[in-house]
């Protein structure tokens, strides 16, 4: 299954402070052609404040990137996880397995 939100925003504070939403999911961090970082939160705002706020050095290493995300509920939230993970592979995620 790919991933299903075609919306896509500026990885930015006022970008995040306007169309993160405070609720259970999953979110990733993009540019126009590398997965960076996939991640799962009860909170995806806060969760994508902390990147905003240098929380992954690797992150860090990727300018002018974008986030999209999936609202997700919190019992399904980390298979959802894995699978984009699988999926994807970003290249700031750690490897499992």
């Amino acid at each position: 299954m790919s991933w299903t939100s075609p919306a896509r925003y500026v990885f930015s504070l006022t970008s995040i402070l306007g169309n993160a939403p405070e609720q259970s999911g999953v979110y990733a961090l993009h540019s126009d052609t590398t997965w960076v970082y996939v991640g799962e939160s009860a909170n995806i705002r806060a969760h994508l404040l902390e990147h905003l706020n240098g929380s992954n050095v690797c992150v860090n290493l990727y300018p002018r990137l974008y986030f999209s995300y999936e609202l997700i509920a919190e019992p399904v939230r980390a298979w959802r996880h894995d699978q984009v993970l699988r999926e994807f592979r970003p290249t700031c995620n750690p490897r499992r397995g």
